[in-house]
């Protein structure tokens, strides 16, 4: 009996023993200065909602082992330094949860700050940016784990497509964003760009899926106007994405399987003496997986793939080497049924083949110097390039070449900069970036030439930035950006200036303006040989912001915005193309002369409610109020074609997690995602000009006069999570346009049905997903 009883108990403290195993993970990482990026002996760093903390050693470095399973509060502080919270740390048994957290030294007496994620230089620069999470990307429901489909979620943000990710920011073109990876300007970095345009041909800044997995990422920034005075050649937004480092303690594998895709991803030590490491992700679309097993998907095959990597190397006196690099191809193939009674629309005699291929390599250097000195060099080189024909086929099903398109980009990237820390409440920081930009454009359309060239030029853009703390409340940042394209030798001096305020506890005032310009499309450039002179579109950008922060991570923002464009290409001749506008471009291009004559405004008032998940349930509610006007030649102020006045965003999930006595957490959780956004504008169709042409022929005196029915859609997400000893796993279900809206995508004149025909948006769209990491 009495072995029965210690055998039982043994058993019972086996089961709490292994039970509590299952429970547990290690949070580590490291706390810096901001600025000068030396470590800070000392810190300290709690779990706000666990009761239980750490002391950095002499390298700043810490370590919180046996952390139960579940979402925290980090909070980091140290004697002369701002305090930080870090809220929604998610802390999974399959991976440890590592940390970078810089802290701002201060001599003021403002309250903690509270940040999205471990970094805080993006918002010592700017107080409009905005944090984006690998966290939010993988619980945000239809964002496909996308950072720009995340980004739709928040205010002033309006999705130009749901087949793509392009983003139409505060009324302007997605042509006015700019994409940088570990702060170096890239080319588009997405598989198949020419996704839901109107043309079929390939866009700028979107595309069907990102390339980069967001298992590489770590927190992104995105700027929305007034960016800080280190980014240049962007108008309306900045997608800065970051790649973290690799775990350099214990190898750590991630998969991932669903509709999108096949994720394989690992991680771990190069060395633990030196604390160099690896990262490295394959993908392979799962529906291009099932065409090659032979297996009938519909009318169009669409297939991709893409390797990513990131390699850290450490030195002892705390430089940091890294080399990058990822690399997409994609490719979409639409084959005519070779019998014409199913022919209805005018695409279904049409053979289409689309190919796109894109990659970007790199390395990083960043080195202190003395104790107050930081420099920072990236060095790196992107390319994109994309090739489609369409060839119709005639009565007898013989081909004949109509469309051909070739598209390719490079960028040849330098950007260093210098920082150097005054004192407690001053930093200056200097830099420089070099780009050559190289360019191939060549599109024909029935027998018509719409651009052949190709060239290449430099792009330098200087910059110097001053940081001051302005008495114990009062944040200045102000600088000089400048840029010279040696294609037209056209330059110019943007002033950067932004004020952050706190009048009281939880309250902040920001005021931000700064000039900046954008270099033109290709297709601008070399559709007519007048067009090579084009300077850069500029635009003043004004932002007043409030923002009150209650204790439980509940915020309101207002934020209003005043955006002045001038030097936008308008048509030379008002009488050929009168009402054309660069402003309203995204993929087309422009057989007429152009010049530096028109003018843009946008203006609006954005509001954001937002509650963290801190507990068991988060939402993100935004409202937007704006206008996008234009003048083109012919003198008139027209409606944009992103003037869509009004959007309405509410996202919000809850999770019910529960322990099993068989040593699994398992977790439900629920998300909803709803958008109302104001239609886009639209020009009237000729239908009998259109007739005669063979083509879809727009009234440009009437351009941008049709608003299209207001945008609805409802996603969902569901899933699944539990925890074991060594592994988790997620199993999720995301419902894209749940309710199956018919949102209007464009209109165009069919020739084989001769008349005008409304194609839309995406239907109802079921993704399942599963996911495991251990």
């Amino acid at each position: 009996m009495r072995y029965i009883a210690l055998l039982t108990l043994f058993g019972f403290a086996a089961l709490q023993f292994t039970q509590a195993q299952s429970l547990t993970q290690t949070i580590r990482g490291q706390v810096i200065d901001a600025d000068s990026h030396q470590p800070l002996s000392g810190a300290t760093v709690i779990l706000a909602n666990a009761s239980k903390g750490v002391v950095c050693d002499s390298l700043g470095v810490f370590t919180l082992p046996g952390v139960s399973v579940g979402r925290y509060s980090i909070e980091a502080s140290f004697v002369g330094y701002q305090s930080l919270t870090i809220p929604e740390v998610w802390v999974e048994s399959g991976k440890e949860t590592i940390l970078n957290i810089e802290l701002a030294e201060s001599s003021t007496q403002l309250s903690t700050v509270v940040i999205r994620a471990e970094r805080t230089e993006a918002r010592a620069a700017s107080p409009m940016v905005r944090t984006l999470t690998v966290e939010e990307t993988l619980r945000f429901p239809a964002t496909f784990f996308d950072p720009a489909r995340l980004v739709s979620t928040f205010a002033g943000v309006a999705g130009d497509n749901d087949q793509a990710n392009g983003i139409a920011v505060r009324g302007n073109s997605p042509n006015g964003l700019l994409w940088r990876l570990e702060g170096l300007d890239i080319v588009n970095p997405n598989h198949t760009p020419n996704a839901g345009t109107f043309s079929d041909r390939v866009t700028a800044n979107g595309g069907g899926v990102i390339i980069l997995s967001a298992q590489l990422l770590a927190t992104s920034d995105f700027y929305a106007g007034a960016f800080p005075v280190g980014f240049g050649n962007a108008l309306s937004g900045v997608m800065d994405m970051r790649l973290r480092k690799g775990n350099d303690q214990q190898h750590e594998f991630t998969a991932q399987a669903g509709i999108i895709g096949l994720d394989l991803a690992s991680e771990g030590p190069l060395s633990r003496r030196s604390g160099a490491s690896y990262l490295v992700n394959y993908r392979y679309s799962t529906l291009g997986l099932l065409s090659a097993l032979g297996l009938d998907l519909g009318d169009e095959a669409i297939s991709f793939q893409d390797l990513s990597f990131n390699l850290s190397f450490p030195f002892r006196n705390g430089s940091l080497l890294t080399v990058f690099g990822m690399g997409g191809l994609s490719d979409n193939v639409f084959e005519a049924l070779r019998d014409s009674s199913l022919w209805e629309f005018q695409k279904d005699r049409f053979d289409i083949v689309f190919g796109s291929e894109m990659a970007a390599t790199g390395l990083t250097f960043t080195a202190p110097v003395g104790d107050r000195g930081v420099w920072r060099t990236v060095a790196g080189w992107s390319a994109l390039s994309s090739t489609r024909t369409g060839d119709r086929l005639d009565a007898n099903y013989d081909t004949q070449r109509e469309e051909s398109d070739t598209y390719g980009q490079q960028k040849l990237s330098l950007h260093s900069n210098f920082s150097y820390k005054i004192n407690s409440g001053s930093r200056l920081r200097a830099g420089v970036m070099l780009t050559r930009q190289g360019y191939q454009v060549l599109s024909w359309l029935q027998g018509d030439t719409l651009a052949t060239s190709g060239d290449q030029a430099w792009l330098l853009q200087p910059y110097l930035n001053w940081r001051q703390n302005l008495g114990e409340r009062l944040l200045l940042n102000a600088g000089l950006h400048a840029s010279l394209f040696t294609l037209n030798n056209s330059g110019a001096l943007e002033p950067r200036l932004s004020l952050a305020w706190n009048p009281a506890m939880r309250q902040t005032v920001s005021l931000a303006y700064g000039l900046h310009s954008q270099l033109q499309q290709p297709q601008l450039y070399f559709s007519n040989q007048n067009n090579r002179q084009l300077l850069p579109t500029r635009a003043h950008h004004f932002v007043l912001a409030y923002e009150y922060a209650w204790p439980q991570s509940v915020s309101l923002r207002a934020e209003a915005f005043y955006q002045s464009l001038f030097d936008v290409p308008v048509s030379a001749d008002a009488n050929i193309g009168g009402a054309y506008s660069a402003l309203n471009a995204l993929e087309e291009n422009v057989g007429f002369p152009l010049v530096n004559k028109g003018l843009g405004r946008n203006y609006g008032l954005e509001l954001s409610w937002q509650q963290l998940f801190t507990g068991r349930f988060y939402y993100l509610i935004n409202s937007t109020i704006y206008s996008s006007t234009y003048r083109a030649a012919d003198g008139i102020w027209r409606d944009t074609r992103y003037n869509g006045r009004y959007i309405f965003n509410a996202t919000l999930g809850r999770e019910w997690p529960k322990e099993k006595s068989s040593g699994k957490v398992r977790i439900l959780g629920i998300n909803g995602r709803l958008a109302y956004i104001g239609g886009f504008r639209a020009t009237p169709i000729d239908p009998q000009a259109s007739a005669e042409a063979g083509q879809t022929i727009f009234v440009d005196q009437s351009a941008f006069s049709v608003q299209q029915p207001n945008y609805l859609r409802l996603d969902l997400r569901i899933y699944w999570k539990w925890n074991r000893l060594r592994t988790s796993s997620t199993l999720a279900l995301d419902i894209q346009n749940a309710s199956n809206a018919q949102n209007v995508a464009f209109s165009y004149y069919d020739t084989e049905k001769s008349a005008i025909v409304k194609k839309y948006q995406l239907g109802i769209i079921p993704l399942l997903s599963y996911r495991i990491s251990f």
